[in-house]
């Protein structure tokens, strides 16, 4: 590639973009247009002067708002363009995003970034715009606290130098009862106290500061904006940050409150520094903005007592010195926020996903016009999806997100939500950071409701945009009142992505299947965003070199497994099926509807939703079969073959877990399972049923009533259900007959004929492990009239006879557990001997 032509712009111009600057001059594949840092607005005529068919980028070093008109006006101008943006904050420049890592980069890293950029912005899909980050330990000038500093020392030195002294007194130290009665006769002075000239000097020094200040390297100006502060409250502020200047204001303080033990101020006496205590007062009270916004330490959201120590609050106060992370550590903020990336980004790298997100991000970003612009954007449906894409949105846009977990709140006192609220609206506003609140678990309880409200206007009332995570808009369309919301796109996101993100997934990993495998996979393991990413790990974790293709979709398919089973409750018995749909002797006609079965949960999505059958079906959307015979007929066996053959688990319902002898814990137990089904894709198998699903009886007391309740919500959650469930039965004639009209299927096994036994024998009997003839096979076919079950139990216990005897298995092993297997089951015992065997004796 030829050399990159880079053009460096900033404002203002400042260290690091000369520095920048040197190293772009001195890449042997970069060259620096302009020779030197360019202010905004020579970016565009330098950059006419570049070929366009010439490589070429530009690196935008800062935060205000005209650098990002300025990227998107040229991006749009240049096909050929690709842009960096280094933003800066406080007195360090922050760590943003670049591509898809997060991590520190120097100045030679963000060069061949930048080279990166430019080889694969010609792509179809490749990035033409990024934000960087970088460390530095150096610190910028700070006009705006200097001044602060210079007028505070001005002040208190005013104070100083009008302390009374005299009568025998030392000041700090001890007052007569002469002074205390000499300043009781002088009469109130209810006008503002003259300044001198060096405090008045410092006063306008001050304001110059102030309005000149750059909110994006001065916290005490984005304070002062963020927060709407009056002049008299800025000051304030100040002289509360005193003690925390100089080691010599705490001095003095002491030193003016006449008790030199005492090294913060109070209310009281910065109150008389900056003029009658009275009208002061009552200007603070009318503004509020110092106990909205929580800038001063107190028991509760007002003014503190005028003789209680007057503190900033703490992590407002390392904030305002420089230390960037110090609100995020704030306690009450702390304890709501997740920390940790929200999963499922990886698979929204697509620019149309990239784009929507972030646009999403940059309206949370805007503040509201007016009273009646929205205050909150409600994100309702798929909650995992709906994190995902804002992940990706905030990436994008180099925000990093206040991710609020809603669960963690509100089970709080009411004064702790509120606390809480108002800290995180705080954090939001001050770092101009999208704030989303996720309340898509929130329990559904009136106590809920309560602690979720408040937490809601808490941080409504800062006055920017809330993104509200949410199942359903109507509940927190209702906790807000009358606050103005807005809906997001909620079909833009929603549970018909799923094939999407799995298409997605395996293209992670390199793979490559049709739309109907995705469906089928899709329909099978229901997992959200997060979970087929977890998958995409565990699959990569488990990579072997130079496997083929077939096994590295296997792979994934079982990661996709594991992931959908983690959480099943213990109510039911998880089964990986290892036998055969093939191994099941079955009548023909019997077998062909298994394999209707199978079909029915593979073409599910094909017949329901793309030949629009579903729309015919607002319930029983799922394959219900009921498998009833004699015990050993291979019920369970075709139940397991099924699953199998659809590359899903099986939950095994224990009955004596989901049964329960307390009034409505049954059903509870009911639905756990099915949901745990619906997560883990599994299939439900429900053997015995005619525990469950008995006949209903008439009521005679509370016994008869509830057990009634019981089969019919279990009639109902298995119409609603929309995977597959198997329920096998010794005792058709005992099930509810409302039951028999929710199945599709009810298919009868048998008892094995002649044929079918012979067939049984064979397979019971693994080749190698026997020396029995064929006539012996026709034999046992004929003259043991068992069922496949018991005649497993036959072989199995010939099988540990013949063993302990040194041989393989004979026709006497045979017939010595032939006699007892007819013994358990109350039955005569048969001759097994063969006919020659017979007339040779």
């Amino acid at each position: 590639m030829s050399r990159i032509n880079v053009l460096v712009a900033a404002k203002p111009e400042d260290v690091l973009a000369h520095g920048i600057a040197r190293v772009v001059a001195d890449s042997a594949n970069m060259m620096l247009a302009g020779g030197r840092p360019l202010a905004l607005d020579q970016v565009e005529a330098c950059l006419k002067q570049i070929p366009a068919n010439e490589p070429s980028a530009l690196i935008l070093v800062g935060n205000a708002p005209e650098h990002q008109l300025l990227a998107d006006r040229l991006l749009l101008a240049r096909g050929d363009l690709v842009v960096l943006r280094v933003e800066i904050g406080g007195h360090q420049v922050k760590i943003a995003r670049y591509a898809t890592r997060n991590e520190s980069l120097k100045l030679a890293s963000l060069l061949a970034a930048l080279c990166d950029l430019v080889a694969t912005a010609g792509d179809a899909d490749g990035e033409r715009t990024a934000c960087f980050v970088m460390h530095t330990d150096l610190p910028g000038p700070r006009p705006l606290l200097d001044s602060a500093i210079d007028w505070v020392h001005a002040v208190l030195r005013h104070g100083a130098l009008n302390q009374g002294g005299g009568n025998g007194e030392i000041p700090g130290l001890t007052l007569t009862a002469t002074t205390v009665n000499s300043l009781l006769d002088e009469r109130p002075n209810h006008a503002a106290q003259e300044q001198t000239d060096d405090v008045r000097q410092a006063d306008e020094a001050l304001t110059r500061a102030l309005q000149n200040a750059d909110i994006h390297n001065e916290p005490l100006a984005a304070a002062a904006k963020a927060f709407g502060l009056t002049a008299l409250e800025f000051r304030l502020l100040l002289l509360a940050m005193a003690p925390e200047l100089d080691l010599r204001y705490q001095r003095c303080i002491g030193l003016l409150l006449d008790d030199m033990g005492r090294r913060v101020g109070s209310l009281a006496l910065f109150m008389a520094l900056l003029g009658e205590s009275a009208t002061v007062r009552c200007q603070l009270a009318q503004s509020g903005n110092l106990a909205r916004w929580r800038v001063l330490e107190s028991r509760q959201a007002a003014l503190p007592a005028a003789d209680e120590p007057l503190r900033v609050d703490g992590p407002l106060l390392a904030w305002l010195l420089g230390e960037t992370g110090a609100l995020d550590h704030d306690p009450a903020v702390r304890r709501a926020l997740r920390l940790a990336d929200w999963p499922g980004a990886s698979l929204y790298q697509q620019a149309p996903d990239r784009d929507f997100a972030l646009a999403r991000i940059r309206h949370l970003l805007t503040p509201p016009d007016d009273a009646g612009d929205a205050r909150f954007v409600l994100y309702s449906g798929d909650a995992s999806a709906w994190c995902a894409l804002l992940e990706v949105g905030a990436q994008a846009a180099c925000a990093a997100p206040l991710r609020i977990d809603a669960a963690r709140l509100i089970g709080l006192d009411p004064a702790a939500i509120e606390e809480s609220g108002a800290r995180l609206g705080r954090l939001a506003r001050l770092a101009r950071r999208p704030l989303l609140l996720d309340a898509s678990m929130a329990e559904l309880t009136p106590q809920a409701d309560d602690g979720l409200r408040l937490l809601l206007a808490a941080i409504g009332a800062a006055g920017g945009r809330t993104g509200v995570l949410c199942a359903e808009p109507t509940r927190i369309v209702r906790l807000i009142g009358s606050a103005p919301f807005t809906l997001a796109d909620e079909h833009a996101v929603n549970a018909s992505t799923r094939l999407s993100n799995v298409r997605a997934a395996i293209g992670l990993l390199g793979l490559s299947a049709d739309d109907a495998a995705l469906q089928m996979l899709a329909r099978q393991y229901p997992l959200d965003v997060d979970g087929f990413e977890h998958a995409v790990r565990l699959a990569r974790a488990r990579a072997v070199p130079g496997e083929a293709a077939d096994a590295g979709m296997a792979r994934f398919v079982s990661a996709c497994q594991h992931v959908a089973a983690e959480g099943v409750s213990r109510m039911a018995e998880c089964i990986e099926p290892s036998q055969r749909l093939g191994e099941v002797i079955l009548p023909p006609d019997r077998a062909r509807q298994l394999d209707e079965i199978v079909d029915s949960v593979r073409l599910a999505a094909q017949v329901l939703d793309g030949w629009r059958f579903g729309e015919q079906l607002p319930f029983g959307r799922g394959v219900t079969a009921l498998f009833h015979g004699a015990s050993g007929t291979g019920k369970t066996m075709a139940a397991v073959g099924i699953a199998q053959r659809l590359n899903i688990r099986i939950l095994r319902i224990d009955l004596s877990r989901v049964v329960s002898k307390y009034i409505g814990e049954t059903e509870k137990n009911i639905d756990r399972i099915f949901l745990d089904a619906s997560r883990s894709g599994a299939a439900i198998l429900i053997d015995e049923a005619e525990a469950l699903l008995g006949k209903r009886s008439e009521v005679k007391d509370a016994h008869d009533r509830y057990a009634n309740i019981e089969v019919a919500y279990l009639l109902q959650r298995m119409e609603t259900y929309e995977g597959l469930a198997i329920l096998t039965t010794n005792l058709r004639q005992n099930l509810d007959p409302a039951f028999l009209r929710r199945l599709r299927f009810v298919i009868d096994f048998p008892r094995p004929d002649a044929d079918a036994r012979e067939k049984i024998w064979r397979r019971c009997l693994p080749s190698g492990a026997h020396e029995l003839s064929e006539p012996a096979f026709r034999h046992l076919a004929r003259k043991v009239d068992l069922t496949g079950g018991n005649i497993r139990q036959i072989t199995l216990r010939a099988a540990f006879l013949a063993a302990a005897a040194g041989t393989k298995i004979e026709l006497s092993h045979i017939a010595h557990a032939t006699s007892a297997e007819l013994t358990k089951l109350g039955m005569a015992a048969i001759d097994l001997t063969l006919p020659g065997d017979r007339l040779a004796a």
